[in-house]
């Protein structure tokens, strides 16, 4: 079996706790979309800056399934990768649908639809992505560039995750070292002590 009934709550608060951090991050840019728009009001800026928190965004849930895959309880791969797909099927039914409402106008720009308004807001980090698709349709004249970055974007979470959660099981066996980056200075001996009695969720 995949999992056996012992990991299966497991599995399933790690989903929630990947989850979690990725709604945590959108209501976070959410609240700074504003001041977002105020400072990058250029496609080509909006379009930079888009790829640099696309970048933060994938490093940090890179980090965090690296992170988890060290712990002394963690989930074994295939049951962390089930966890990863839960964690994704909001993203996915998101993107389905927001893709089957993608329609433009005239004049080649997208027309509301509060279901791609729902993806967005759910993918905000990636609204510099989405708002340069748009440009992209708006000259093509085709939905097209919108619906592959739709997708594009529902792909970062569970590539990041899986990654991060590989690379830490690889670490965990001695096969790989990657080098520790931290905002904030630990304490000596944290990250031994972490590692003993930490939760894998």
């Amino acid at each position: 079996m995949l999992i056996n009934k012992m990991n299966t709550k497991k599995v399933i608060l790690y989903g929630l706790h990947i989850l979690k951090n990725h709604f945590l991050t959108t209501v976070i840019f959410i609240a700074f979309m504003y001041l977002y728009f105020s400072l990058f009001r250029g496609t080509i800026s909006q379009l930079i800056s888009g790829i640099v928190i696309s970048i933060l965004y994938l490093y940090g849930n890179f980090s965090s399934g690296r992170y988890h895959a060290k712990k002394r309880d963690a989930l074994p791969l295939s049951a962390a990768t089930l966890s990863i797909i839960i964690s994704t099927i909001p993203s996915i039914v998101f993107a389905y649908l927001a893709s089957k409402n993608v329609s433009l106008n005239d004049k080649g720009l997208l027309k509301t639809h509060w279901l791609n308004v729902v993806y967005r807001l759910w993918n905000s980090p990636f609204i510099g992505i989405f708002s340069y698709a748009d440009e992209i349709a708006k000259n093509m004249h085709s939905k097209s560039p919108i619906v592959i970055s739709y997708w594009i974007v529902a792909a970062f979470l569970p590539v990041a995750s899986f990654l991060g959660y590989v690379i830490g099981i690889l670490e965990t066996k001695g096969i790989v070292k990657l080098p520790e980056y931290s905002l904030f200075p630990k304490k000596k001996g944290q990250n031994k002590k972490q590692g003993k009695t930490g939760k894998s969720y």
